[in-house]
């Protein structure tokens, strides 16, 4: 599950790389003020991008972290879920079982009563 994110975070940061990259050569390229003036505002510009993306990273990773909470969660419910339907099922045996019994004693009974007549029309038709 790890590798997939990862996968999938490579080329975001590629392309906010890439973005950025542009944008300052553009900024450089179009840029209205003298060399002293545009390297300042760079710095200031490198600090932000630095600090957008340190708050990336932990917002990257506070999610990371409350995924792995929310998966815990679950298969906590889950589990406990399968553990009351097991209780239920276990509970419902027991109910069904002496009807169960009395069920098959009817059957029983029935095919008896069909081989009996089975016999009488046979023995009445001779």
């Amino acid at each position: 599950m790890e590798e997939v994110g990862k996968m999938k975070l490579k080329p975001f940061l590629f392309g906010l790389m890439t973005g950025g990259l542009a944008a300052g050569i553009s900024f450089l390229l179009t840029a209205p003020n003298s060399g002293k003036v545009t390297r300042t505002q760079l710095r200031k510009n490198s600090q932000l991008v630095t600090d957008q993306l340190q708050n990336i990273k932990k917002n990257l990773l506070d999610l990371k972290d409350a995924l792995v909470d929310a998966t815990k969660e679950g298969r906590a419910q889950i589990s406990t879920f399968l553990s009351e339907v097991k209780i239920v099922l276990a509970n419902w045996e027991k109910e069904i079982r002496p009807h169960q019994q009395d069920l098959q004693k009817e059957i029983v009974e029935m095919k008896e009563t069909i081989h009996e007549l089975e016999e009488e029309i046979s023995n009445s038709g001779k």
